[in-house]
């Protein structure tokens, strides 16, 4: 196998520290931990795990730290991952296979996003760009950071790796997701004003103000990224276009939303986005139409957080409007434990 360096970077946080790198004993891989202040014990933490453990003074840049890592690494393969994401999957075979065909191309790992919402624990599925060659590739943006190639190097179209992570940073303390969202917003505010232009800062604002559960200031910066607008392409497009588009349909203006079918031709491989647009067409009495976009979702091959017993409820909800009850009676059982479906089902019984 190509030999691959996990580059992380860290701060005061010794016990997801201990935890990741645990999660990677298995693996060959060198690993790199740059600590950028820690008042805790994180590097003796790391050095439990690694002997390159090093310091790097904090400039409000999060790029340059990243940037200080790869240097650190001994191998140009570099897998990034942060201190809070823990490994769960990880096929090393494919993986290496994956690597050789593709030696230009970034690899994009599976995150599962943990969050609380209300008295459940819930989690929402990301793929992410993490795996690729320093040569051709390096952090741009103090914030939020992305990859992009280095000068002379074209980019190239990415790949999945059958690799998959936990990401616990959404949860804690009300404080402590308070004080991480306030740090990106101000961060955020500077790029933002150097990038008045650039939807990126504006999503990602919007992402800090959801964190904060501020959903007024959040929809602003959500509409403000869509008015810029983004690519269909964009990796985050899917994320911004659903989050605004079920708050402006949540809010009573679904004719609001339907500029988004705009993105249709791009996003119509993604499940999430198919039943946005199905509960919009829901919100405007077309059901035929909500119904189509939803059974396109059942089978469609990309997803961030939708499971397919909500999508399984929502086409028995249709069915039953149409009166098809023994059709949609099939759709809620789909649904298993779903407790809109199961509600639906003792209704039902009771007619």
């Amino acid at each position: 196998m190509i030999p691959v360096s996990v580059c992380m970077i860290t701060k005061n946080e010794a016990g997801h520290l201990d935890q990741c790198l645990a999660a990677l004993q298995p693996c060959p891989f060198e690993i790199v931990v740059v600590d950028t202040g820690s008042t805790d014990n994180s590097r003796e933490a790391a050095r439990k795990y690694t002997d390159k453990v090093f310091d790097f003074e904090w400039v409000n840049d999060f790029s340059a730290a990243r940037n200080f890592s790869i240097q650190c690494a001994s191998n140009d393969m570099i897998l990034v991952l942060d201190t809070d994401e823990f490994i769960t999957e990880l096929d090393l075979e494919k993986t290496a296979q994956l690597i050789e065909e593709n030696p230009k191309a970034i690899g994009c790992i599976t995150r599962l996003d943990y969050f609380e919402s209300g008295q459940e624990m819930q989690h929402q599925i990301c793929t992410l760009q993490r795996l690729f060659n320093r040569n051709y590739y390096h952090y741009e943006y103090p914030i939020h950071e992305i990859l992009v190639p280095n000068a002379g190097c074209a980019s190239v179209p990415d790949y999945y790796v059958p690799v998959t992570a936990d990401h616990i940073g959404y949860l804690g303390s009300e404080e402590k997701r308070q004080e991480k969202a306030l740090r990106n917003i101000a961060l955020l505010q500077k790029e933002i004003e150097a990038n008045p232009s650039n939807p990126y800062f504006y999503f990602q604002m919007g992402q800090s103000y959801l964190l904060m559960r501020q959903e007024e200031e959040a929809y602003r910066y959500l509409k403000l990224a869509i008015e810029h607008p983004p690519s269909g392409q964009d990796d985050y497009a899917s994320v911004l276009v659903c989050n605004y588009g079920y708050m402006t349909i949540d809010a009573g203006r679904p004719q609001d939303a339907l500029p988004l079918l705009d993105f249709y031709e791009d996003l119509a491989d993604h499940a999430d986005y198919l039943c946005m647009i199905g509960y919009l067409y829901l919100h405007l009495n077309q059901q035929l139409k909500a119904l189509s976009e939803y059974v396109k979702a059942l089978s469609a091959p990309r997803r961030d957080s939708v499971e397919t017993k909500t999508i399984s409820y929502y086409i028995g909800y249709i069915y039953e409007l149409f009166g098809k009850k023994d059709i949609a009676r099939i759709h809620y059982q789909n649904s298993g434990d779903y407790a809109p479906s199961l509600e639906a089902l003792e209704r039902m019984n009771q007619v």
